[in-house]
């Protein structure tokens, strides 16, 4: 298994910086991509990377494409790197670094696996986005038919690159917030299995998010309701799958 780590960046570098020096402690190849940052924030991402992860395959999108289009280009560069496999991680901060190690060994051990962060939230995580994520839940369980998705929205994921890679070809996944769980949706219809592992979710003084509540929620309705008729044309399939009884595969 040979992994690096994709790391989607929109003028982040504030938050970004202690959590690049938690990842080079890892000593795994990074890719990060910029979606479109200012160029000042850009030129200064240019420079850390430079002094304090030399080697970090950097690309830019000149134009702002949202998370989903940041993790596609770096999920493509991954595999066309020769990488079997990524592992995500936002550059907000919000995410325990010192999860990743386990990660890794959950994908070495469940290589054809999607490994999936399950959020775990502390008093200060803003109880609007907490019930959000379990009205997206419901949604998923409802185009799945089945509840193997147990955290849709958490960017913290090791993805193995054939599959995914081949399933973002084939299907037209969101390119803003409507990523993380769209593709955990198709990954369920097209019988990759998932598997869960718990990560602290951090909430660090002067972050800040990019979730536009409009736009955001438009294209995330919107992405339900194609994925809901998407159910429907798949449904006797996935009526087959769900009478023959999977067993529901879950992290020890």
């Amino acid at each position: 298994m040979l992994s690096c780590i994709v790391i989607p960046h929109f003028d982040h570098l504030g938050q970004f910086r202690p959590l690049l020096r938690q990842l080079v402690e890892l000593r795994l190849p990074l890719i990060v991509v910029d979606d479109g940052s200012p160029y000042a924030v850009f030129a200064a991402l240019q420079d850390l990377l430079e002094s304090e992860a030399p080697g970090t395959i950097l690309i830019r999108h000149e134009l702002n494409l949202g998370k989903g289009g940041a993790m596609i280009t770096g999920l493509k560069a991954a595999r066309s790197a020769g990488f079997t496999h990524a592992l995500q991680i936002d550059a907000d901060g919000q995410h325990d670094a010192g999860s990743l190690p386990d990660l890794l060994r959950e994908a070495d051990r469940h290589p054809d696996h999607i490994i999936c962060g399950q959020a775990v939230f502390g008093e200060q995580a803003p109880g609007l986005r907490y019930y959000a994520r379990y009205l997206t839940l419901y949604f998923c369980w409802l185009e799945t038919l089945s509840t193997k998705i147990r955290d849709a929205l958490c960017g913290f994921r090791a993805y193995p690159l054939a599959r995914v890679v081949e399933l973002i070809d084939a299907s037209p996944v969101g390119t803003r917030m409507a990523f993380d769980p769209e593709i955990l949706v198709r990954a369920c219809w097209a019988g990759i299995p998932i598997r869960y592992l718990p990560v602290k979710v951090l909430y660090p003084p002067g972050g800040r998010s990019h979730f536009h509540y409009f736009r955001d929620n438009v294209e995330i309705t919107c992405m339900h309701t194609r994925l809901v008729f998407g159910m429907l044309v798949r449904l006797p399939r996935l009526l087959r799958r769900r009478s023959s009884g999977p067993a529901v595969r879950r992290t020890p």
